[in-house]
């Protein structure tokens, strides 16, 4: 009998030894709480044995994806952080059918340690619901257009841009063809991003009004282009 409990006890440590994060008995850096601003912990998921974090978004990160970490002693993160402090999603729009994955990289002199953050987007790809005019400048080689949407992180994949004229009802397109037309920002924050070369400038005349389009998407705000 007093085998069997000593038998007993010596598995009932072992479970809980098992349970405990298994980088504390290394010389590994490890985090050891994560949450992230704006967001509720039923939203964050934290899965420390695969050093995997899971958090699902709001539609708009008007200030990017803040984390707050507990750290292990010494550790700090070296990789995947933007300058704002906020996790780098720009792998997620970059129109790649196979997206890099995001990681952050911990150090603490000693060993180095990468977690992965998966990102759950709430719902599909949208324009945000806004009646503030898209500003366009036709200056340059190569401009850019930056579009307010809902749900940025979906890796949206864009192969054409459409632009019609509001008084004539005229549309012009732009074709992705091989190329990648759209991308996102690590510092501005809810917007898809593409940047255009001729004869896009030369066929959005300033002074006019455009409504633009794409993937289904039209923005309900108008496109006001100036020199």
């Amino acid at each position: 009998m007093k085998l069997t409990c000593t038998s007993l006890l010596v598995l009932f440590v072992s479970l809980i030894l098992s349970c405990a994060n298994p980088n504390e008995s290394s010389d590994k850096p490890f985090i050891s709480k994560v949450s992230f601003a704006g967001i509720s912990e039923q939203n964050v998921s934290f899965n420390a044995a695969k050093a995997q974090i899971i958090v699902k978004i709001p539609p708009v990160l008007k200030d990017g994806l803040r984390p707050v970490f507990e750290l292990s002693e010494g550790a700090e993160i070296v990789d995947g952080l933007t300058e704002e402090n906020t996790i780098d999603l720009t792998s997620l729009c970059g129109c790649t059918y196979n997206p890099a994955k995001i990681t952050l990289r911990l150090d603490n002199k000693k060993a180095l340690a990468i977690y992965e953050i998966i990102v759950i987007p709430e719902g599909p790809l949208k324009a945000q619901d806004t009646d503030e005019p898209i500003a366009f400048t036709r200056k340059g080689e190569w401009v850019e257009l930056s579009l307010p949407v809902e749900n940025l992180y979906t890796n949206p994949k864009v192969t054409m841009l459409s632009f019609r004229n509001v008084a004539t009802g005229q549309e012009e397109h732009v074709s992705a063809d091989a190329a990648c037309l759209n991308r996102c920002s690590g510092t501005e924050h809810d917007r898809v991003i593409f940047t255009l070369t001729n004869p896009i400038q030369t066929v959005l005349k300033p002074g006019n009004t455009y409504k633009v389009s794409f993937n289904n998407i039209e923005f309900p705000q108008p496109l006001v282009v100036t020199e």
